[in-house]
């Protein structure tokens, strides 16, 4: 327990251990321990030298990315057929729209422009066209940058910990400052994981690395990423439990059209499709 052998009184101030700090901190989605000890920090803890908590932050991100790893694979494995079919029927929206064309000789012995009739997305035509494993394509990178993501926000956040103002509105705005610069760090990843699930030129049957050295050299990194950004920001309602079942369901549905627009924003090229190549 906090409390001093001498006096009876608390060790440490109660300057972040408010009920509603702690529930924020609890509905965010960021495990945190329960003891006050984590919260309230004493004076000897907050003169650490700053180069070993920083050593202490690497080794902790480099766990919780192989953990988030164990715990994320196996799920992604299991709902990646259905983001890849997701994402390519909003990739058909760009190859829609202009309405792609060919040209050929009529009878006439004169040249004219026809549409392209494209294909129904389905997992058959999918499964068809690439094989089996085209259904889970994107899977190593979309795990790779959920993991990397949520590993590093948690980190920068309890490194934010060490900071002052650690009420509720603090623990709410270092909460969402961690979790922007970590989707900010990971956008490139984000690009590439939506890239291969959709199958875009370039992007299939490569590696993530090899993948990612291409987002890089094409300058196509952070395509969509405000948008990314701002639905991290206004999803913040739903993470910390404001609103509960079923406003909650509401109000994420109510932020699908983001969603959708970041989508098609990490699919954009800043190239076109034969100068990317």
């Amino acid at each position: 327990e906090a409390m001093a052998e001498s006096g009876g009184e608390a060790k440490y101030p109660p300057s972040s251990m408010q009920p509603g700090a702690m529930n924020a901190i609890m509905a965010s989605g960021i495990p945190v321990q329960q003891s006050s000890q984590q919260m309230q920090l004493a004076p000897e803890d907050v003169a650490v030298p700053a180069h070993l908590i920083a050593i202490g932050s690497v080794f902790e991100l480099v766990l919780e990315f192989i953990k988030e790893c164990f715990q994320l694979g196996p799920l992604y494995s299991l709902s990646q057929p259905m983001w890849v079919l997701k994402t390519r029927l909003l990739y058909r929206r760009i190859q829609k729209w202009p309405a792609p064309r060919f040209q050929e000789i009529d009878d006439n012995a004169e040249a004219v422009q026809k549409e392209v009739q494209l294909q129904p997305i389905t997992w058959r035509k999918i499964r068809r066209d690439e094989g089996p494993l085209g259904l889970w394509g994107g899977w190593q990178a979309r795990m790779c940058h959920q993991a990397l993501r949520a590993g590093l926000a948690q980190t920068l956040f309890e490194v934010g910990l060490f900071l002052p103002w650690n009420d509720q509105w603090g623990i709410v705005t270092k909460f969402l400052g961690a979790m922007t610069v970590a989707t900010v760090a990971t956008h490139p990843l984000d690009v590439v994981q939506t890239r291969m699930a959709a199958g875009l030129a370039g992007y299939q049957g490569v590696s993530v690395y090899h993948a990612l050295m291409r987002v890089m050299k094409d300058d196509d990194a952070f395509q969509g990423l405000k948008r990314s950004v701002a639905l991290g920001i206004l999803s913040a309602p739903v993470r910390f439990a404001w609103l509960q079942y079923p406003f909650s369901m509401g109000y994420m549905a109510a932020l699908y059209p983001l969603d959708r627009a970041a989508t098609l924003g990490r699919l954009q090229r800043t190239k076109d499709e034969g100068e990317a190549r």
